[in-house]
């Protein structure tokens, strides 16, 4: 993050909050927004799993403390807020701005960047334990997922909500996340189903499941921009 902002002042020569980090209102509205519809893709993901009958859930004994599961929340968020600073703030913003050319239009600079930041950020974690072919490019699309409202909002507090509360729900649940097996959890869950549907040893990102969650993240999140987009211009109206 400090290099980010020493990166913002002297070679991008603009201010951080560029970047989509910006310290007002509305940013905490995108932010609890995300966290809450985060936390309801996960909840509906252990649902489907349950009457798919492809993940066997079972409570788990002792339930996760409630200051260690704070403590990782604050965790997830912090890394919530570097990576999305990184690859959707920093990355995508950077690489918009310079493609455009007499070759290649504002609308094909817009989506070669996107793709290309959320590929980087698939392949950001192909080190992680359990990673594939198949995980790295489910996480490109969950890049882009994340993508998209910062693009609409030119506000990362929605894109951090939901990837805050990606990673921490799954772990609290039982899910493994991103190859990283759950600990202290609500439930245990085991893959019964089919690894493309599960994700395996990965967990949900890397199957049809995580899809799923990634699609509901979009859609919920394009329903929230929408009418909170149009309440404001109703509001500024009066």
């Amino acid at each position: 993050m400090i290099g980010l902002y020493f990166n913002a002042r002297y070679l991008d020569k603009r201010d951080f909050s560029a970047y989509g980090l910006k310290l007002h209102r509305q940013t905490f509205v995108y932010l609890v927004v995300g966290i809450l519809i985060g936390l309801l893709t996960v909840a509906l993901l252990l649902g489907i799993g349950k009457l798919t009958e492809t993940l066997s859930i079972t409570k788990s004994s002792p339930s996760p403390e409630l200051a260690s599961a704070l403590l990782f929340g604050c965790k997830m968020l912090l890394v919530a807020i570097i990576e999305e600073t990184l690859y959707r703030g920093y990355l995508f913003s950077n690489l918009y701005e310079s493609l455009p050319s007499k070759s290649l239009s504002k609308s094909s600079a817009l989506i070669l960047a996107v793709g290309l930041s959320s590929a980087l950020f698939g392949l950001a974690h192909f080190g992680n334990d359990s990673a594939s072919i198949r995980s790295m490019s489910l996480l490109t699309i969950n890049g882009v997922v994340w993508c998209i409202p910062f693009i609409l909002t030119n506000n990362l507090g929605l894109s951090i909500g939901l990837h805050a509360a990606w990673n921490f729900a799954q772990s609290l649940v039982g899910f493994t996340m991103s190859g990283n097996q759950a600990a202290h959890s609500f439930f245990t869950i085991e893959n019964v189903g089919s690894v493309i549907w599960t994700g395996g040893e990965y967990g949900p990102a890397a199957g049809l499941l995580g899809l799923i969650g990634f699609l509901i993240m979009l859609f919920l999140s394009l329903v929230f921009i929408r009418f909170y987009d149009s309440s404001i211009k109703h509001s500024s109206e009066r």
